[in-house]
């Protein structure tokens, strides 16, 4: 068959490859003939290792790629008609992708016409326009992320959703700072008959390293990473040793590992294990759309904590600021606790420091302040309410507790030169708030003028 002459047809950019059969799987793959556009291409690519020649091994031309190996298996072989609109990391381009499987084949070998489109330009029509079981499962997932008043609630139900629609017995969401070297994870659903083991259990220092192999892995593999046979487990092996040893330990038959990003930035990666190999199209074609979903989503609500953190938080302490008191004594109130102790702190000679030494001093003075009242009153909310004033609050506190802490408080802020004046008052639900507020900081000035008065 004139394979050139085929391509040569084909508006796109094309070529034909040929994959070896192998009982259970596939050996070598190669690029058979391209037209011009597709083989022009490879001078254009710094991995082009010299210019094409008629049945090399792909890898010759292009870095390795479990997935482009994956769909050329599925679609030359299995004879699938396969579709795909991705981003690869490392083509820095939309791709827009076809599979398909031509009818002549050998003895050995079985072929399969590829086809692409290449765009700098996002198209939502590719990327949302999947199999109708497909789209309503994404669909599902965007409305109950939508229309809820617990984002993390739905992300359990939607992890869950995922993993029975993938046939898998794990799902997880991990979120990854990668300043701080921080994982968390977001949301996890696993088969109610299955061994495996919360994703906490693993989120130890070996795992965050391997955790940090992926990016590249998803680099090299275009935009996910899918392991679903033994060459993949190999690749593993070979790229990430310390990510193979835990999924080796897992108990990990197959994977498929996506990141969530929003904008250019990665926020954490999603994943499902131990599904069918047959069901590896279908996993990827859904997972590629959801976890597009899921990452402006989830970067919309942690934008969205941020400026609630930041309107509820003191910037030069760290602690809750006034707006946030006023909401937590409604919660405080509501919640009926049978007492709640209020303490009222000032700090003392603020002012003199600011005019002798300066507000950067003064500035010190404050957070060192901070950093006392934390230490003594650890396990309870602490507010910065004005300049030197600060409030805690000690649910279901007796006054024996109260009074010992603030005399420990005196102690310590003796030792970071930092002097408090101090009042509280007890309260519960059923009285007068507003009193025993005012109770409170009538005793912190009373405190106060034996100071000034030394």
């Amino acid at each position: 068959m004139n394979f050139k002459e085929m391509c040569n047809g084909i508006h796109h950019q094309a070529c034909v490859i040929s994959v070896e059969k192998v009982d259970g799987g596939y050996g070598e793959i190669r690029i058979v003939d391209g037209n011009d556009a597709y083989l022009n291409s490879f001078g254009m690519e710094s991995y082009a290792k010299h210019e094409f020649i008629p049945n090399r091994l792909y890898t010759e031309y292009l870095p390795k790629n479990l997935n482009f190996e994956d769909y050329s298996f599925r679609s030359a072989v299995r004879k699938e008609l396969l579709h795909s609109y991705a981003y690869p990391e490392n083509f820095h381009a939309w791709m827009h992708m076809i599979f398909i499987p031509l009818s002549y084949e050998t003895e050995e070998l079985a072929y399969c016409l590829y086809v692409m489109e290449i765009s700098q330009e996002f198209n939502a029509e590719l990327l949302s326009s999947p199999r109708g079981d497909i789209y309503n499962k994404v669909l599902n997932t965007t409305l109950q992320l939508a229309d809820t008043s617990d984002f993390n609630a739905a992300l359990k139900n939607v992890t869950m959703d995922i993993r029975k629609g993938c046939n898998a017995l794990f799902c997880c969401i991990l979120l990854i700072n990668k300043e701080s070297g921080e994982l968390e994870v977001l949301a996890e659903d696993r088969e109610p008959d299955s061994d495996t083991k919360p994703m906490s259990e693993y989120m130890d220092e070996r795992f965050y390293k391997a955790v940090r192999s992926w990016d590249d892995l998803i680099f090299k593999n275009g935009n996910c990473v899918i392991i679903n046979d033994q060459k993949g487990m190999d690749y593993i092996k070979e790229n990430s040793p310390l990510w193979y040893e835990s999924i080796v330990d897992s108990n990990i038959r197959s994977l498929a590992l996506f990141p969530l990003k929003a904008g250019d930035s990665i926020l954490g990666y999603m994943w499902v294990s131990n599904f069918k190999a047959n069901d590896t199209t279908q996993i990827k074609e859904a997972m590629e759309i959801t976890t597009f979903v899921l990452g402006s989503q989830i970067g919309n609500k942690l934008l969205l904590d941020q400026l609630t953190k930041l309107s509820s938080i003191d910037v030069l302490t760290g602690l809750y600021n006034r707006n946030k008191l006023n909401t937590y004594m409604t919660g405080v109130l509501e919640s009926k606790k049978s007492t709640i102790g209020l303490v009222f702190l000032d700090i003392n000679g603020l002012k003199k420091v600011n005019d002798n030494e300066g507000h950067l001093a003064g500035d010190n003075l404050i957070k060192r302040a901070a950093k006392t009242l934390k230490s003594v009153f650890e396990g309870n909310d602490i507010f910065r309410v004005g300049g030197d004033e600060f409030v805690v609050i000690m649910v279901d506190a007796e006054e024996e507790k109260i009074v010992k802490s603030i005399g420990k408080l005196h102690e310590e802020a003796k030792k970071n030169n930092v002097s408090f004046a101090s009042g509280y008052a007890l309260t519960d639900h059923d009285q007068d708030i507003e009193k025993a507020l005012k109770e409170a900081d009538f005793n912190m000035y009373k405190d106060k003028r034996k100071f000034y008065n030394q």
